[in-house]
């Protein structure tokens, strides 16, 4: 399986680059990197990004938006690493959601592993940029949805088997799944 860190975004309602905010001492993406590692489900993490942040990430292997898409949202980071690492399991969380407990990817991995198909996480809402995409033709239907112009990760999880986990079913709360998209969501 590999570990996909979702860090393209342009940040503009955070005013900087959300990715490499010293949060805590750490860069944001180090803390879901730290949890991906600890996991201990991902052969591999990988930084999917855009051009222009292509050098931040030194110690992984960076993975820059297709050409072709750019600035068409998160289904382009997935497109990209998918098409790298054709027909493996991808486990992608967006860089802004940096509390995520380990235990959560380990029981998306076991929910995976029963089941061989694409499982997002679900609680008082859905958050499909913390997931397993796996699918025979998940390139190819990446690349239709993209080609589509219908960007929302919402509409593509239309048209692709998918099943939820939802948080509560294994006692975590909202908390844990926190999205940082302002500075004032820091605690």
């Amino acid at each position: 399986m590999i570990g996909v860190i979702l860090a393209g975004g342009n940040s503009t309602r955070f005013g900087e680059d959300k990715s490499l905010y010293d949060l805590e001492g750490t860069e944001m993406y180090q803390h879901v990197a730290t949890r991906l590692i600890k996991s201990g489900i991902c052969d591999k993490i990988v930084i999917s990004t855009n051009a222009r942040l292509k050098d931040e990430f030194s110690e992984f292997e960076t993975i820059v938006d297709d050409d072709k898409y750019t600035d068409y949202g998160p289904l382009t980071g997935i497109y990209s690493v998918a098409k790298k690492y054709v027909g493996k399991p991808l486990l992608v969380v967006s860089t802004d959601t940096p509390y995520i407990p380990s235990k959560w990817f380990r029981a998306l991995g076991d929910m995976y592993t029963k089941l061989g198909k694409t499982i997002v996480t679900e609680g008082e809402q859905l958050h499909p940029l913390v997931g397993i995409y796996a699918d025979p033709n998940l390139v190819e239907k990446l690349e239709t949805q993209l080609e589509s112009q219908k960007l929302s990760i919402r509409a593509f999880l239309k048209n692709i088997d998918h099943m939820t986990l939802n948080v509560e079913s294994l006692g975590y709360t909202e908390a844990d799944f926190r999205n940082i998209n302002h500075k004032s969501d820091i605690e």
